[in-house]
């Protein structure tokens, strides 16, 4: 009697053991699926977070970017009013106020200046040692990947050189310069072409855009020597034959291509 009881448990437990080795392959399987979701799931918070945080940031910089109109007080109307008085004024362009400027240099040295373009692109631009630093360092500082938007290290007078290169990153929730892609559609350019460029010393900047394209991260652009404007005039697809500076806006693709860039071209109204 003893041995058949054992001998029938020992049958289960041979039997639970074959129907273990059976399922195996199937909850090896689902213990993957729920390691890669949950991994998924943890991506994505990151994401989203770094993604908040600059979206933060750069929306609290807008806001020390102010512009105010600059205008002469206007004469109280009285019986005594005198001549020069009662004629009229003209208002001075929209500047920026200096204050905001200084400000923004104090956050950060090395500012050159602000970027908007058509109220889709509004962000300030850096220049560092080198164009590694801000590929994942916003303006304050903080490691993201939003990074910042940057000027050539080799651009060593600024905007005053013949040709500006000016990178950013393109985001998965259109931030920094991921709108500049829509210039590869030609209606898009000719209906948004105006790039505007408040430097560091408050001086304005209008561009007008006059091409984009679809390239890789080795294109000659990048090579344009930032002091010879007969050769970027000629060099640059339909620039126009009488613009002496411009500016060179690069961004990546939505593409699976880590190389590809789009490069929008603009000429400096003088």
């Amino acid at each position: 009697m003893v041995r058949k009881l054992f001998g029938s448990k020992g049958k289960r437990v041979k039997k639970s053991a074959v129907g273990l080795r059976k399922h195996l392959p199937h909850i090896c399987v689902a213990v993957v699926c729920l390691t890669l979701i949950l991994f998924g799931v943890w991506w994505i918070l990151i994401y989203e977070n770094e993604d908040a945080a600059a979206r933060s940031e750069y929306d609290e910089l807008r806001e020390i970017f102010t512009t105010t109109p600059l205008r002469p007080e206007v004469p109280q109307n009285n019986d005594e009013e005198t001549e020069e008085e009662t004629e009229p004024f003209e208002e001075e362009p929209e500047q920026v106020e200096f204050n905001s400027l200084e400000e923004l240099a104090r956050i950060n040295p090395d500012f050159v200046g602000w970027l908007s373009i058509e109220n889709r692109i509004e962000y300030p631009v850096v220049r560092g040692t080198n164009n590694d630093k801000y590929m994942y360092t916003t303006f304050s500082g903080e490691r993201n990947p939003a990074g910042a938007i940057f000027m050539d290290y080799r651009n060593y007078n600024g905007f005053d050189n013949h040709v500006v290169i000016i990178f950013g990153h393109r985001t998965r929730t259109g931030m920094m310069f991921s709108p500049l892609n829509n210039y590869l559609n030609r209606d898009f350019l000719m209906d948004n072409p105006i790039i505007t460029i408040t430097t560091r010393d408050g001086e304005e900047l209008v561009y007008r855009i006059f091409s984009a394209k679809l390239t890789d991260a080795w294109d000659d652009a990048y090579e344009m020597s930032f002091s010879d404007s007969a050769r970027a005039s000629s060099a640059f697809p339909n620039a126009p034959a009488d613009a002496s500076r411009f500016l060179l806006l690069s961004t990546c693709t939505p593409s699976e291509n880590r190389e590809e860039r789009t490069i929008v071209f603009a000429a400096l109204e003088e």
